[in-house]
């Protein structure tokens, strides 16, 4: 796998991901109840392990400078919506001191690219290849389309017209709020150090194994601002510096009735285990299952998401395709852990 790991946090990443916290309502409410559901005892978990978080993102907020549009582009956004528009920094990140050289049109043919990605390449296409829409009825006829949630449509559909001028207001935001960046990374400076000494390479087989299939030579850095997230976006992808704390924690839980119901609660929904049966006679790649389930591939790539955090599935490379299957020795870990609650 040609992966390369800079142990540095990227200022681009923490500052959009701190900013898309300080417009979350409860975040740290809504963090607890996401590691409740994961099997974690959520609230002892933050509090032993997530205090330097905390501090990063108070601190981060008390001197935080609010951009233009920064209301629009990060309140009653989704979470997927959201990751369109990092997506979009992220590769145009080469503009970020220099927002006037942003191509409106190269810019749409990105965005309605990530928009319409099933997840099944292992890399971007050449720009002749990007979706073409130079004008408004290419754009409504590309929106008729898109497999984006009715109560975003207008938001994306306006992303897309006026994509320089959103990605600008985004690059001017994180710019000025550098400074506040600063000053969060000076409150947690030793602490932070550590985490970043410990975590000098990514060791999770699952994660560097799912990032050499789903990119061609990616480059993946750790971050705080999104502690426990494992995500890769094309040519860059990240990893929280308490992933691994939270898999020591599991795995420390792994037979309990937590963990366990954990799991069950991903085959308690009917899609999930027909995607899992899907998987046990063939590898598929998501648009060949959105087809074969009668499912579009963002809820495809919604179920994946939960199927993968619960170790029933993993990922390989073909052909230039990224294919699931399902991941038999995990699965079969968990029955036994079933099996040992109610029979042995």
């Amino acid at each position: 796998m040609n992966i390369t790991i800079k142990n540095e946090l990227d200022p681009l990443f923490e500052i959009f991901s701190l900013l898309l916290l300080c417009h979350t309502q409860n975040w740290k409410e809504e963090l607890v109840s996401q590691l409740d559901d994961y099997g974690v005892n959520g609230r002892a978990f933050f509090e032993e392990e997530l205090s330097i978080f905390e501090k990063y993102v108070d601190t981060f907020q008390k001197y935080r400078v609010t951009g233009r549009e920064e209301t629009a582009l990060f309140e009653h956004v989704s979470y997927d919506t959201s990751l369109l528009i990092l997506a979009l920094a992220v590769e145009k990140r080469s503009c970020l001191e220099h927002p006037e050289n942003l191509e409106l049109q190269e810019l749409r043919s990105l965005l309605a690219y990530f928009i319409t990605d099933t997840g099944e390449h292992t890399r971007l296409p050449e720009t002749a290849e990007l979706p073409n829409l130079p004008d408004e009825n290419a754009l409504l006829d590309f929106m008729d389309t898109a497999d984006v949630k009715d109560e975003e449509k207008w938001f994306v559909l306006n992303l897309l017209r006026k994509a320089d001028y959103w990605l600008s207001c985004l690059f001017e935001t994180v710019n000025a709020n550098k400074k506040a960046y600063d000053k969060a990374l000076e409150a947690v400076e030793k602490p932070l150090l550590r985490l970043l000494e410990q975590s000098s390479s990514c060791s999770d087989p699952e994660f560097l194994k799912i990032a050499g299939t789903c990119a061609d030579a990616p480059l993946l850095r750790p971050t705080l601002a999104m502690p426990l997230i494992q995500i890769v976006l094309y040519k860059s992808g990240y990893f929280g510096l308490f992933t691994e704390a939270l898999a020591a924690n599991e795995a420390s839980c792994r037979q309990s009735k937590d963990a366990v119901l954990r799991q069950l609660k991903a085959l308690g929904d009917k899609s999930k285990l027909d995607i899992l049966c899907a998987l046990k006679d063939d590898h598929m790649y998501n648009l060949k299952l959105s087809e074969h389930l009668g499912l579009s591939p963002s809820t495809v790539s919604h179920h994946m998401n939960v199927l993968l955090g619960s170790g029933f599935i993993t990922v390989e490379k073909k052909e230039g395709k990224v294919y699931y299957c399902l991941h038999r020795e995990h699965i079969s870990q968990f029955i036994s852990a079933l099996e040992h609650m109610l029979i042995s």
